[in-house]
C-alpha cells in the first residue's frame, strides 16, 4: 500500500509540473499578429514585452519573448499548425488530468475511480505524445526544418512554443526603435 502511495504522490508531483507547462505553454499570440525578423537577437535580460510593436518608427521590439531562436515566418507558422493539430489531445489529457485530481482528492478514497483515471489520462498523454512525435516529424521532413537550437528552445517549452517576439500596435519605447 506505501508502494501504491508513493506512487501516487510522484504521479501527482509530475501531473502538476506538466500543468504548469501546458498553463505557460499554450498562451496563444494575437490574431493577425507580425512574425519576428528572422535572426533578430533576443535583448538579454530584459523582460518580454506584451503587446509591443513589430519594430520601426513608433513600435516596440514586440511580443511574447523567447521563441523559438533564428526562427523564420515558415517555421513559426509549422509550429502553430502543429499546435493546433495537438489542440483536441491536449484538452483531452488536461480534461483525464483533472478527472485524476477530483477522484484523487474525493471525500471518500476509491482506489478503483484512481485506477481508471490514471488508465485514462496514461491513454490520453499517450496520444498526445504519439500525435506530438508525427508532427514534428513532418516538420523536419520538411523545408521548414528546425535546426539543433530551435530543437532544444522547442523541447525546453514543454513542445508548444509559439514563435517569439510577435505583438500587436504598441508603442514600444517613444517611437525611436
Amino acid at each position: 500500500m506505501t508502494n501504491l502511495r508513493s506512487r501516487l504522490v510522484v504521479l501527482f508531483l509530475a501531473i502538476a509540473v506538466c500543468a504548469a507547462i501546458e498553463s505557460v505553454a499554450f498562451a496563444q499570440p494575437p490574431a493577425g499578429a507580425a512574425a519576428p525578423q528572422a535572426g533578430a537577437p533576443p535583448q538579454a535580460g530584459a523582460p518580454p514585452a506584451r503587446g509591443g510593436g513589430a519594430g520601426g518608427p513608433g513600435g516596440g521590439r514586440g511580443g511574447r519573448g523567447g521563441g523559438l531562436p533564428g526562427a523564420t515566418t515558415e517555421q513559426n507558422q509549422a509550429i502553430a499548425n502543429m499546435n493546433a493539430a495537438l489542440a483536441p489531445l491536449t484538452e483531452a489529457a488536461t480534461a483525464a488530468r483533472n478527472e485524476l485530481m477530483t477522484v484523487t482528492f474525493a471525500e471518500q478514497k476509491d482506489p478503483t475511480a484512481i485506477r481508471t483515471a490514471v488508465e485514462k489520462l496514461q491513454a490520453a498523454e499517450l496520444a498526445l505524445a504519439t500525435k506530438r512525435a508525427d508532427e514534428f516529424a513532418k516538420i523536419q521532413a520538411s523545408p521548414n526544418k528546425l535546426s539543433a537550437e530551435q530543437v532544444t528552445a522547442l523541447v525546453a517549452s514543454g513542445g508548444n512554443l509559439q514563435g517569439g517576439g510577435r505583438g500587436g500596435g504598441g508603442r514600444g519605447r517613444g517611437g525611436t526603435e
